[in-house]
């Protein structure tokens, strides 16, 4: 065998080891989907690998975002899975929904995410996937995948409820205190 035979293997084994460790292949890549709900404004969507865009569709509008992706491998079944994002404890005030619905043999995924869960009426026969409590961080929130392959994993990132810091309580109650303690040396001194 020549050096430079020998050259083309190893080039080509380099380039079957590089798509084996970094997940790009001949056959796809996944491609994370990550909606971003962090803001006061409608939620922001991006993603990440295998230079899929978005198709964003006309019924978006506030605070409920709703768009396909394509879908490459195509699948028998109807199926549609939704995740509830919950603000304090999962099964406490449901603060977020994220659906995602396909039809069989479609070539694309519909996906709808909802700050007011009320937007989104689940289709008969979806099934809860997940149940997490929003943190502010983005979180797993569902995979879309078809047989055994992974397209499409998601993450959603949520407002986490205000809640007062000590010291603003600490402060509103000396405040309250100083109010009532001027109110009743007024009071003793009228008399």
């Amino acid at each position: 065998m020549t050096a430079f035979a020998k050259f083309k293997m190893q080039g080509l084994l380099v380039l079957a080891l590089v798509g084996l460790v970094t997940g790009v292949g001949w056959a796809g890549a996944v491609t994370l989907v990550k909606i971003d709900d962090l803001t006061e404004g409608p939620p922001s969507i991006a993603i990440f690998g295998g230079g899929i865009l978005p198709t964003i569709l006309s019924d978006s509008a506030g605070e409920f975002l709703h768009f396909t992706l394509p879908s490459f491998l195509t699948g028998p079944l109807n199926t549609a899975v939704y995740t509830d994002i919950f603000e304090d404890k999962v099964g406490g005030v449901l603060s977020d929904r994220l659906l995602l619905t396909y039809s069989a043999n479609s070539s694309f995924v519909d996906v709808q995410f909802a700050s007011d869960p009320a937007t989104i009426t689940l289709p008969a026969g979806a099934v809860n996937f997940l149940n997490v409590v929003e943190n502010g961080n983005f979180q797993f929130a569902a995979n879309f995948d078809i047989g055994e392959t992974t397209i499409y994993p998601f993450q959603v990132r949520s407002d986490v409820a205000d809640v007062p810091a000590p010291a603003t309580l600490l402060l509103l109650g000396s405040g309250l205190a100083a109010v009532c303690s001027a109110t009743w040396r007024r009071c003793r001194r009228a008399e």
